[in-house]
């Protein structure tokens, strides 16, 4: 019976630790249960107009997001990148995210513990939270937290998770609500740099970096391109290939940006471009390497009704250069050669 009593004794103590510890590790589940349910930033839907900067430090390095106003055109601006503009529907979507964020389950209150879910104090050496700070237009603080690991719903019931702390509270929460917060600092950019449709193109001049040049043109829209000057005996690889150099500008993201005074074209090295459309629309670009990238200088002239139009793209591209994907610049470098099939035999 002693034996048996014993056990029973030990079996107790034991589930008493381990339930101690448990609450330990829960931050005092029992205290803050209570808050569960909670909305992490109270108000803030209701504020978000009111939203005119946030601020991003720690892992990836700083992030400024400022929102400015120009007559009726209200646009984000990234601080870091000389305030080229930033993509609306992330900020739009970040900033919905964090005023959705509500707390579900508290977890540690330990500052040993918090790497495990990366809501040490930003900054922290080989730390990787984050601090998120919203401010209206006059400084105030619409919001202010330290941001974890993100816990991605893996049952499809709509229930993303994201570790939390409060600057100054010990207490670290598991969130629900769905935050996608880049490290990139590039992947807040508005990516698109043009639009021009391939249809609207008549004819592509390509000057190459040796001075030579491709002309490909057509009469009509639906019309196929040909190259000028081409051998009568020529055979191309296909129309689509003869197509590739006018459809440059249907569609150009950036992977980077730059300030167009701080990166001037070089003396060598660079191709040129110039795509005239069939309402009197003239661009010209300039692309060249630089550091491992494919940069893009763009420029827009034009007559009637295309002039206004040039005139606010060039507003857009004059002050920057452009990082483009490498088979954009390749495009933009075409050769006779590259169209043409190879004779059988060589």
């Amino acid at each position: 019976m002693q034996a048996k009593g014993l056990t029973a004794l030990i079996a107790a103590t034991i589930a008493v630790v381990i339930a101690a510890i448990a609450l330990s590790l829960a931050g005092g589940q029992s205290a803050a249960d209570a808050r569960s349910g909670e909305m992490v930033f109270a108000g803030l839907g209701e504020r978000l107009g009111d939203a005119a900067m946030v601020k991003i430090t720690g892992a990836g390095g700083p992030v400024t997001l400022e929102r400015h106003s120009a007559g009726k055109t209200t646009d984000w601006l990234v601080a870091e990148k000389g305030g080229y503009p930033a993509d609306p529907q992330k900020i739009r979507q970040t900033l919905l995210g964090f005023a959705e964020l509500k707390l579900v389950e508290p977890k540690t209150d330990k500052a040993k513990l918090y790497k495990r879910l990366d809501v040490e104090d930003p900054g922290t050496k080989d730390g990787h939270s984050r601090l998120v700070e919203i401010d209206d237009a006059k400084g105030g603080k619409l919001g202010e937290i330290i941001v974890g690991k993100r816990r991605p719903d893996r049952l499809g019931t709509g229930a993303d998770g994201l570790y939390i702390r409060k600057p100054g509270d010990a207490q670290s929460w598991l969130a629900q609500g769905s935050v996608d917060l880049p490290t990139d600092i590039k992947d807040w950019l508005d990516k698109n740099v043009a639009q021009i449709a391939a249809k609207r193109i008549r004819q592509v001049t390509l000057t190459h970096e040796d001075g030579s040049t491709l002309v490909l043109k057509r009469d009509k829209e639906d019309a196929k391109f040909t190259a000028e000057g081409a051998p009568a005996d020529a055979k191309f690889k296909s129309d689509a290939a003869l197509a590739e150099p006018a459809g440059v500008l249907d569609g150009v993201e950036l992977n980077d940006v730059r300030k167009a005074a701080d990166l001037p074209a070089p003396e060598k090295g660079v191709a040129r471009a110039e795509w005239v459309t069939f309402d009197g629309l003239t661009i010209t670009g300039e692309t060249f390497k630089k550091d491992d990238s494919n940069w893009v200088r763009l420029k827009a002239s034009g007559e009637g009704k295309a002039a206004e139009e040039a005139a606010a793209l060039n507003a857009r591209w004059a002050p920057w250069v452009y990082s483009v994907y490498e088979y954009k610049a390749n495009a933009m470098k075409t050769k006779l050669a590259d169209l043409v099939e190879a004779p059988k035999g060589s």
